[in-house]
């Protein structure tokens, strides 16, 4: 698979099928992605993988919290920007009307968006969850690095035959996976990454979202 089919073929899928995915494999991504370039060669993701037994008793461990209303101090970074400027709230707003338009949960369906929200515990039954931590020490610089990093990581899972979806909604409950995993006090829980095989028939996966043309953000200097 050429590098540019990787990335037209990735997307972010919420439906897996229960195929396994051998460790074998899951070891080659991680091993190839961790070519990944950083700053200083600092190499400075650590990563937790959960597999069979292990991923499903995290999956149980963060659901029982929210059914619990065992919130935490909830996560350690904003995802988001406090305020919106009009393009990227219309972007925004356009992928969450696609997407749960696709899952048939209508606007204003609280239980309908809580339950679809639910699944991202699960890792939407993709049989390898893995999360993505960081050292609270490192600054900005370390936290791109991290972020080649995890797009290497779904790139070469493309490569597998493989899909994934990354989920920055694990920092919400960073107190259960820290736990769970025993992730030291020093590292901050960046996201999670299922992998797996993606339910090619699955109605939201089909959401292919729309990109901006280069002109919108790039400027050139020729001259």
């Amino acid at each position: 698979m050429k590098v540019s089919e990787a990335i037209n073929s990735r997307r972010s899928m919420r439906v897996f099928k229960a195929d396994p995915v051998a460790k074998a494999d899951v070891e080659w991504i991680i091993g190839t992605a961790n070519r990944a370039a950083s700053n200083g060669n600092l190499q400075p993701w650590k990563l937790y993988v959960t597999m069979g037994t292990a991923r499903a008793r995290l999956s149980a461990a963060i659901l029982k919290a929210m059914d619990d209303n065992d919130h935490g101090p909830g996560a350690e970074y904003s995802v988001y920007p406090k305020e919106f400027t009009p393009v990227y709230d219309a972007r925004r707003k356009l992928v969450g009307k696609q997407l749960y338009t696709l899952l048939n949960v209508p606007r204003g369906d609280a239980a309908g968006m809580t339950k679809q929200f639910r699944k991202n515990y699960d890792f939407f039954d993709a049989p390898v969850g893995m999360i993505l931590c960081v050292e609270r020490r490192m600054e900005k610089g370390q936290w791109i690095d991290c972020g080649i990093f995890l797009d290497q990581l779904m790139l070469l899972a493309r490569e597998k035959g493989l899909h994934t979806c990354p989920q920055a909604a694990f920092s919400r409950y960073q107190h259960v996976v820290r736990r769970e995993l025993k992730i030291p006090d020093e590292q901050v829980v960046i996201c999670g990454l299922a992998l797996g095989h993606a339910d090619p028939d699955a109605v939201p996966n089909n959401l292919i979202t729309e990109r901006a043309p280069i002109a919108d953000f790039t400027t050139w200097f020729t001259e």
